[in-house]
């Protein structure tokens, strides 16, 4: 019998990279326990178009599965969210986390705001998502805990909270996030 492999992607934020903060922990993590891990690097991070980091994960995911997870930070995670919601006929699939997620205009980054204009299809993604975590730091000053905290009522998805953790940046000291790998291997 063949084995199916698990397939997580990660999608980093804004000026961020596959090598930044704890997405190479997180990888090799990951990849110890069987999982293929592809980790995108998003176009022009400094400078992010919404239609093409969806083309970018269209292209790199290619196919949802019911072995499909995702990992996604910061814009990352309303990109993810846009993605599955344009996802033409969105199949069942494990699940995804969000750190530092949010789906609304975020204060001081106000020329990002057209990856939050279109509506996020919540009843989509939660018919179809077995899993849901949103991860979020109290002190985070980028993307402020309510704005997670309200994505995660959305999604009906299971929150789960830091006490200093920042926007969980390498700059931050944050290279690892335990909780993540722990809550990819309960899916």
């Amino acid at each position: 019998m063949i084995k199916i492999k698990k397939r997580l992607f990660v999608i980093h934020g804004y000026d961020a990279s596959p090598q930044k903060h704890w997405f190479p922990w997180l990888k090799n993590a990951m990849e110890k326990d069987g999982y293929k891990v592809n980790i995108p690097e998003m176009p022009i991070p400094t400078e992010p178009k919404l239609s093409k980091w969806i083309e970018k994960l269209d292209k790199t995911v290619n196919k949802i599965d019911e072995n499909t997870y995702f990992v996604a930070h910061s814009l990352g995670a309303i990109t993810l969210l846009q993605y599955l919601s344009e996802y033409k006929e969105l199949p069942n699939f494990k699940g995804f986390i969000l750190v530092s997620g949010f789906d609304e205009e975020i204060p001081n980054f106000e020329f990002l705001e057209h990856f939050t204009k279109n509506e996020v299809n919540y009843d989509k993604i939660k018919a179809k998502a077995k899993n849901i975590s949103v991860i979020a730091s109290e002190n985070d000053t980028i993307v402020p805990i309510n704005f997670s905290k309200k994505l995660s009522k959305k999604l009906e998805a299971k929150m789960y909270t830091f006490k200093s953790s920042g926007h969980f940046l390498d700059r931050e000291g944050i290279l690892e996030i335990p909780l993540i790998e722990k809550l990819l291997k309960k899916m």
